[in-house]
């Protein structure tokens, strides 16, 4: 578990660090989360936007992955465009695919609008067999970030 109070000393830490490799992460509402904004290319050609921020979760104590992705108008993408375009998930896998069960649409608790976020029921469990206490986010995103095919630089570099 983490507390809130290392999650932001984490938070600003790790921002730190993505920005020295170049990648657009910052910190929004005075380091309550981490925001990070780029272009995806869909199959059909089309761009859409991409959003994805880090929050604490404070009932699980956790961060938690919450994005979502938008078309030039600001429309979201649907869900099954963005499993099959976005996550990579073929008809074929779907119903194995375990990140599509661990995928929720509900409200941002910031934003108040709708995203997608990775729940957060597991992570206590998952982060307690990689036992690290020094670079929890960085550790964190390298399992998490890969599961929405997030782009993100070497992590054994950043650690």
């Amino acid at each position: 578990m983490l507390t809130e109070q290392l999650f932001r000393e984490e938070i600003k830490v790790f921002v730190e660090k993505m920005r020295e490799n170049k990648l657009n992460w910052q910190l929004k509402e005075n380091g309550k989360y981490a925001r990070e904004s780029h272009l995806e290319t869909l199959s059909d050609g089309r761009n859409v936007s991409a959003d994805v921020h880090i929050l604490y979760n404070s009932t699980y104590q956790v961060p938690t992955l919450w994005f979502n992705y938008f078309e030039n108008n600001g429309t979201p993408i649907p869900f099954d465009t963005v499993v099959r375009d976005i996550l990579k998930i073929s008809e074929s896998e779907e119903s194995d695919s375990s990140i599509r069960q661990r995928i929720s649409h509900y409200e941002h608790p910031i934003l108040g609008v709708l995203y997608y976020n990775i729940h957060p029921c597991n992570t206590s469990n998952v982060m307690k067999e990689l036992k690290t206490e020094k670079g929890y986010l960085i550790s964190w995103l390298s399992i998490y970030g890969q599961q929405i095919n997030l782009k993100m630089p070497d992590f054994s570099k950043l650690q």
